[in-house]
């Protein structure tokens, strides 16, 4: 995947849940819908699984150049939004 002019290296889980938020840009995915189509089921509501994931794609954004894209909404879920 490319930000501009700089390559990301994604795996394929952090390609996913970037395709899958991206995908439905403008609006919050809640938690267990991520966990339903990225990796088939629910990890319950203790899980920090998909707040590691969005973490590592901030941060390979954040090095590329990109602006802040993933939002969190707090007890909810993750958005894309275009700056």
């Amino acid at each position: 995947m490319w930000w501009a002019a700089t390559e990301l290296t994604l795996t394929k889980t952090e390609f996913d849940v970037l395709e899958l938020l991206v995908r439905n840009e403008g609006i919050v995915l809640e938690h267990t819908v991520v966990y339903e189509r990225i990796w088939g089921f629910d990890f319950g509501a203790d899980s920090k699984n998909l707040a590691v994931y969005v973490g590592y794609l901030r941060r390979k954004l954040a090095a590329a150049g990109a602006p802040p894209v993933i939002h969190t909404v707090r007890g909810v879920g993750y958005a894309v939004r275009r700056p």
